[in-house]
């Protein structure tokens, strides 16, 4: 079934997304060598994982409550949204790894992630595939694997315990795997309730807390202002959304928005296409490997690739995109509950 969806949210994802892809862009910088790369990569972008999972949390909010909804009907969600896809992924990019080994051709495309620190047995491709004692092999997918644990267990916390006032919270701060995953997810849920999309910030505000966001990272750039965890992720993450509110009043932000249901295969196939392009690059002695330009054309370029990708195999193989996508479907129009106005 179609179902309405939420322009700025979709928007959202979209700029995550984009903050994601900075993040594992093969270009580095510290504050005195790149400033540039390093506000959007080491500050404004240390919000782009949390976002996805303030927004997990926010968009599940109502079945969490839901006194109706059963763990068997929760628990088949999950598997056709989450664990299917995350499955489907990392048996494929095994398989391609494997096929590369034989091929002679890993250490040509070896790149940061842990694609080829697998070996032919049980216990090897075991831990690969579900991330166990490592990354999974789609080792960006450490966030799927966070995710399907921590949604089950904040659907027995939402039951189990009655709303305890900054619940979320401690969890940051609980030396534990995937703690502060949940903490993230908890607190989106927690800001449903106080603050569900038709009662989000107007514009003028939100370009206001940019604008201080940005000032605070000027601070941090200079060495003038600490910024502690989680504080850091979460103020980033509340810039990402401020962005995407400001960006929801603009003439094409519908075309922006389409762009939402893409993202769960962009942030699938990414990380492999940006390593090899960087290879590339590297093997060609392109000039500028090191610059802003490559930092910012690489992640670019890929994101472009992806997209197209994906609405093309959508109309090729809808099926096969389905099942690899988690039945997340593409709309023909984003709707918005509210119109943003300055």
């Amino acid at each position: 079934m179609t179902r309405n969806r939420i322009a700025v949210l979709d928007i959202l994802r979209v700029i995550g997304m984009i903050f994601v892809m900075l993040i594992h862009s093969p270009v580095d910088g510290d504050a005195n060598s790149s400033p540039t790369i390093f506000i959007l990569k080491k500050y404004l972008a240390s919000g782009a994982v949390p976002v996805f999972f303030l927004l997990s949390g926010y968009l599940g909010s109502k079945s969490l409550q839901s006194p109706t909804l059963r763990i068997s009907a929760f628990a088949k969600n999950k598997l056709n949204t989450l664990i299917i896809p995350f499955l489907f992924w990392n048996f494929l990019v095994l398989a391609l790894v494997f096929a590369a080994k034989a091929g002679g051709l890993a250490s040509v495309v070896r790149g940061s992630g842990a694609y080829f620190d697998v070996e032919f047995s049980l216990t090897s491709i075991a831990c690969a595939i579900f991330g166990i004692g490592r990354f999974p092999i789609v080792y960006q997918f450490w966030f799927l694997r966070d995710l399907i644990v921590i949604s089950f267990v904040a659907f027995f916390l939402c039951r189990a315990l009655p709303r305890m006032p900054l619940l979320p919270w401690f969890f940051f701060f609980i030396p534990l795997p995937m703690a502060s995953s949940l903490g993230y997810f908890l607190l989106g849920h927690h800001l449903h309730g106080v603050l569900p999309p038709e009662r989000l910030p107007r514009v003028r505000s939100s370009l206001l807390f940019c604008l201080c966001w940005f000032g605070m990272g000027i601070g941090v750039l200079a060495g003038l202002v600490s910024i502690p965890y989680p504080i850091q992720q979460i103020g980033s993450a509340a810039f990402l959304l401020m962005v995407a509110i400001a960006l929801s009043t603009v003439r094409w932000s519908h075309r922006l928005a389409l762009l939402g249901p893409a993202i769960f295969f962009v942030y699938a196939i990414h990380e492999p296409l940006q390593t090899i392009i960087a290879k590339v690059w590297q093997l060609l002695n392109v000039p500028y490997y090191d610059s802003l330009f490559c930092f910012l054309l690489i992640p670019a370029f890929v994101f472009s690739i992806c997209v197209v990708s994906y609405f093309l195999l959508c109309k090729i193989a809808p099926q096969p995109m389905s099942i690899a996508t988690g039945n997340r479907e593409r709309p023909n129009k984003a709707v918005d509950s509210t119109r943003y106005r300055a």
